[in-house]
């Protein structure tokens, strides 16, 4: 694979017949996708604790925290952080990686700003995740900063619905279609 099918930023839906309970309707968001193997978050995991008991344990300090935490992937790692803090850099929003665990605890002191925690992440090895997306284990969403964010219950439905319309819209040229649809 060259680097230009290199697909970090991106995330992956896992296709409907995906049976891994790990990754089972799952989206993965790829931090990382290299020919040494690929690094991501799964989005839509939350777990049965929140930020400020997981941190409370952490540091055992008192923290005020109710979001939840998720299921970044199966494999054990540091705390991982998507944030999206305000720069004062123009209206775009951008998504920055914390796993440092000061940067961590500064950024779930802030008011402002969105962000996830997860425990653990989704890893592959050289050529892993190419073979399953050629198995049609996923497809690859172009998914926006904002969606990252979005409620977890509803967002494998949504990405599959994206997916399918980008699908139909590829497949349809617009020079064939009549002005008038209704006498298609």
């Amino acid at each position: 694979m060259n680097s230009c099918e290199f697909i970090q930023g991106k995330a992956l839906v896992a296709s409907p017949y995906l049976t891994d309970p790990n990754f089972m309707r799952s989206i993965v968001y790829i931090l990382k996708h290299d020919a040494e193997g690929a690094l991501g978050l799964v989005l839509n995991r939350p777990l049965n604790t929140t930020v400020g008991k997981l941190l409370e344990e952490l540091t055992e300090e008192p923290i005020s925290n109710n979001e939840l935490v998720y299921c970044g992937g199966p494999v054990e790692g540091p705390l991982m952080m998507l944030h999206d803090m305000p720069t004062g850099a123009g209206d775009e929003r951008v998504v920055y990686v914390a796993s440092d665990q000061d940067r961590i605890l500064t950024i779930c002191r802030q008011p402002e700003g969105i962000y996830r925690i997860f425990d653990g992440y989704s890893g592959w090895g050289p050529e892993q995740l190419e073979r399953e997306l050629l198995e049609g284990g996923w497809s690859v969403w172009e998914i926006e900063p904002d969606q990252i964010f979005t409620d977890a219950e509803k967002l494998w439905e949504f990405a599959r619905s994206q997916i399918g319309r980008s699908i139909l819209a590829s497949s349809v040229n617009p020079q064939l279609m009549p002005d008038d649809p209704t006498i298609n």
